[in-house]
């Protein structure tokens, strides 16, 4: 019997602020760069065992987060 070694998820990701705003390594904000799903490195939340589909309430969270910020900022710059 052959064992081949995968990583399917990854527990780490880019930083991220409560708007889900990319922050930079010396933590600053990335102006216009949003992050969501597990990109954010939320996996965590779940543990080390986590089933597939646990990640999908954490997605939806943060999309929805780091979409709402992206409307406000742009909304921000169109104002006159």
């Amino acid at each position: 019997m052959f064992c081949y070694p995968l990583a399917r998820k990854s527990m780490v990701g880019v930083s991220i602020d409560r708007s889900c705003r990319v922050l930079d390594e010396s933590g600053g904000r990335i102006p216009g760069l949003y992050a969501a799903g597990e990109l954010t490195g939320l996996a965590g939340v779940n543990g080390k065992a986590s089933l597939e589909g646990t990640f999908l309430g954490t997605s939806i969270l943060t999309g929805r987060v780091a979409g709402r910020a992206a409307a406000a900022e742009l909304a921000d710059k169109t104002k006159p």
